[in-house]
């Protein structure tokens, strides 16, 4: 048996939904897995070739969950995602060993029953949502169980994203937000995320323009990305509705729903940073998708 998952990036937050929006987009990760005499992982950098391989990991979560022995399997890579750059790297590859697992098991475990494991082992669900569902979520935790609410951004969205040559590490993005928040800043948070899923929904360019003004992470999180300035001014003045931080970054966002604005936004950035990736990516409605061949 060969199991074949693939699965979406994501990008999580979008400007004020901190630890609650993620959208998946249409950049995707591939994994293959058959059963082996040996463990075997290849298609990824050689530190990571080996059980630490967080779809390994999230493979053998599930065998753990039944409680069965993880046999030992060959792990084939093919990604489109960029490792540690705000992409939701990690939640595919989790998202991938779990739905992989689940059917070499013969699918003992729900959908629901994988994210919940998912956000388990990630410690919070925003990424894990859009893995397994696909769409843009809003999702929360309520009574130690994860929740997630799906939405239909409207097609015509384009989102540019700008991907640096370097990392931005979850822990220093994380030890960088306060801990604590006033009561106006909870406010604006709440009010303009609400506002945000809206605009996205109906296309409201001008809304998402208002909407999209974080106070709580953004503004400390930005100073990690020395081009965030720079790459915030040439987006905007393409023509973008709004730009923010994917997750905890480097890559950032430039939202449109022009082809033609997200066409100059790529050129622009490839006239400043050559070294920089750009890629206009759309949503995508899926969430990850198991092949199984006997």
């Amino acid at each position: 048996m060969k199991i074949t998952v693939t699965v979406p990036a994501s990008t999580s937050n979008l400007g004020p939904g901190y630890d609650s929006l993620g959208m998946a987009l249409s950049l995707k990760a591939k994994f293959a897995i058959e059963p082996s005499d040996t463990l075997v992982v290849e298609g990824c950098p050689e530190a990571y070739c080996n059980a630490d391989n967080l779809v390994i990991q999230g493979f053998r979560k599930v065998y753990e969950k039944v409680g069965k022995a993880m046999p030992p399997v060959h792990l084939t890579i093919e990604s489109d995602v960029p490792v540690a750059r705000g992409l939701g790297s990690s939640s595919t590859c989790i998202a991938g060993g779990m739905a992989a697992a689940n059917a070499m098991l013969g699918n003992p475990l729900t959908t629901d029953d994988l994210f919940q494991l998912c956000t388990m082992f990630e410690g919070h669900p925003d990424n894990a949502a859009p893995a397994f569902f696909g769409g843009l979520t809003a999702s929360f935790m309520h009574e130690n169980k994860a929740v997630a609410v799906p939405f239909m951004p409207n097609p015509d969205w384009r989102f540019v994203a700008i991907i640096p040559d370097y990392e931005v590490r979850t822990e220093e993005a994380r030890r960088i937000v306060p801990k604590e928040i006033s009561l106006a800043t909870g406010v604006h948070t709440m009010s303009h995320a609400l506002a945000m899923v809206r605009g996205l929904e109906t296309g409201d360019e001008a809304l998402v323009r208002q909407a999209c003004v974080d106070k709580l992470h953004e503004p400390y999180r930005r100073t990690l990305i020395a081009e965030y300035d720079i790459l915030r001014e040439l987006s905007l003045e393409a023509g973008a509705a709004t730009f923010f931080i994917s997750g905890s970054g480097s890559t950032l966002i430039a939202a449109t729903c022009s082809e033609d604005v997200a066409r100059t936004i790529t050129d622009n950035v490839g006239k400043h940073y050559p070294h920089f990736i750009s890629k206009i990516l759309t949503v995508c409605h899926e969430g990850a998708v198991v092949m199984v061949e006997e």
